[in-house]
């Protein structure tokens, strides 16, 4: 460890995995692959506001990629509370 913290071997600044960006709120695709379209009133691509305020439909393709964003996200809190209840556990014991 260096004298301020953690140290990344050369060529590392962050953990694998730090740099990938958050998927499209609206297609649950990453922003490269996003399937949304451009909306005619602000000209945002993936803003969920434009599907409730200008009046945007979400296509079949989005609403099976948010149901599956929906439970990527589920499982990862599933996931997250079994591990705290495991550390709870044994810092008990």
């Amino acid at each position: 460890m260096g004298i301020f913290g953690w140290s990344y071997p050369p060529g590392c600044n962050s953990v694998p995995g730090d740099d990938d960006e958050d998927p499209c709120e609206c297609c649950g695709r990453s922003v490269d692959d996003c399937i949304c379209e451009e909306c005619s009133e602000c000209g945002e691509i993936g803003d969920p506001r434009c599907y409730l305020e200008h009046g945007l439909e979400l296509t079949p393709e989005q609403v099976d990629g948010i149901s599956k964003l929906s439970q990527a996200i589920y499982v990862d809190l599933v996931r997250e509370r079994e591990m705290c209840k495991g550390w709870v556990e044994e810092s008990l014991e």
